[in-house]
């Protein structure tokens, strides 16, 4: 007998299908407001799926952050991330430029407050925390119904089922839920792909890679290619955060790594636009010597020495909502509605700014302050407006990287 979670009625009840980041933070932010929620996840645990290593949270991100995590949780994530310090450009033969940047970018030693460089993981667990009796994993969407007294019904592939004032996409750069309720806002393939890895600090990877990628954040432009490198050597922050927190924290442990990705078209990869990314760690690392076979040695050794389960290859995808639309009870943040290309490092980022800007406008709801249509439509139009925005930055971070079309 299929098990169906039962609805309780509340002043404002939130679903959200996605417990990514932006889902996760928009949340804490419900959790921190009283406001009601449940969220659905199609994974089977937390890290049951690699979605990247290292994430780099900007002054944008961080705010938003702290306007709906608890002190303790905002000072818990504080502790488990490493300030980006320096950013240094330099070119395939590890020679320093002076004339290449990306307006998105902070360098920790130029601006009070620094972009934060945090391990995806563990920040994900910290967003987890105190979640246990909403976050429910092995729910996937599959579709939505809506009822004669404005709730949206959603339903699962188990079977089950769950009724709520207000359903939020936060289900990333496929999702289904976004596809249905947003069927004109298409995804288009840019036609490039990110490579990334990680390669943790072994004897062997100390000896061979070069000093000065060993730490901060490097940034190596080559022939319509780009990479960066940023060493995450956090042990000691992460050490005092369990000390601090203790087993409760419930946080991974995780080894010191330099984390490590490139982006460029297919063809500088040698890969047809059509090709299917599905390879073998050695495939990968086949095309990762034929890229690089002209790279300094030490640079080449970064990903000589990886680790071969870390390495992946994603299709780097943009969308751009485009006219106005009528709202309603479904609505979305993050990549579900808005996915724009890791370039400028503002995707993250404009998801965290969407949850936290939603929080305020349930807030109000709650508050008695607004309707909720009313609160919806206004969230919607800031949010289209500066999802522009982030989207066109992306887009001129991509062409300064590797000469991305911006058009």
């Amino acid at each position: 007998m299929n098990t169906t979670i039962i609805y309780n009625k509340r002043p404002l009840q939130v679903a959200i299908i996605g417990a990514g980041l932006g889902g996760l933070c928009l949340v804490q932010g419900l959790k921190k407001n009283g406001i009601a929620f449940q969220i659905f996840e199609k994974d089977s645990a937390a890290n049951s799926r690699t979605q990247g290593y290292r994430i780099r949270i900007d002054k944008t991100g961080q705010d938003a952050l702290a306007a709906c995590l608890s002190e303790r949780l905002y000072t818990l994530f504080s502790e488990t991330v490493v300030p980006s310090v320096r950013v240094r450009t330099l070119n395939a033969q590890l020679e320093l430029l002076t004339d290449k940047w990306v307006d998105s970018w902070e360098d920790g030693e130029a601006n009070a407050q620094p972009d934060l460089k945090a391990n995806r993981l563990t920040m994900r667990e910290i967003l987890l925390l105190g979640l246990n009796k909403q976050v429910h994993f092995n729910k996937k969407f599959v579709s939505y119904e809506k009822q004669p007294d404005g709730r949206v019904c959603v339903h699962f592939e188990d079977g089950t089922s769950f009724a709520a004032d207000v359903l939020v996409a936060a289900d990333g750069v496929n999702s289904r839920l976004g596809a249905q309720r947003f069927p004109a806002q298409e995804l288009v393939d840019t036609g490039s792909v990110c490579v990334y890895g990680k390669t943790f600090y072994t004897e062997q990877a100390k000896k061979q890679v070069d000093p000065v990628l060993q730490t901060d954040t490097s940034v190596i432009f080559e022939n319509e290619i780009a990479m960066i490198a940023d060493a995450m050597q956090f042990k000691s922050t992460f050490v005092k955060a369990g000390e601090q927190y203790g087993p409760d924290a419930g946080l991974t442990y995780t080894e010191d790594y330099m984390y490590w990705a490139l982006i460029g078209n297919r063809g500088r990869f040698g890969l047809d636009n059509e090709q299917v990314l599905t390879f073998a760690s050695g495939e990968l690392f086949d095309c990762l010597k034929q890229v690089t076979s002209t790279w300094a040695p030490t640079l080449k050794a970064l990903f000589e020495s990886a680790n071969p389960e870390s390495l992946t290859i994603v299709p780097v995808k943009t969308s751009l909502p485009k006219d106005a639309w009528k709202s309603d009870h479904i609505t979305a943040l993050g990549d579900s509605i808005h996915a724009m290309s890791p370039a400028g490092g503002l995707g993250a980022n404009t998801a965290l700014y969407d949850a936290a800007l939603l929080t305020a406008c349930f807030t109000k709801v709650a508050a008695g302050d607004i309707e909720l249509l009313d609160a919806i439509a206004q969230y919607e139009e800031k949010m289209r407006e500066y999802s522009c925005n982030a989207i066109n930055a992306s887009q001129q971070g991509g062409k300064k990287l590797y000469k991305q079309s911006a058009d």
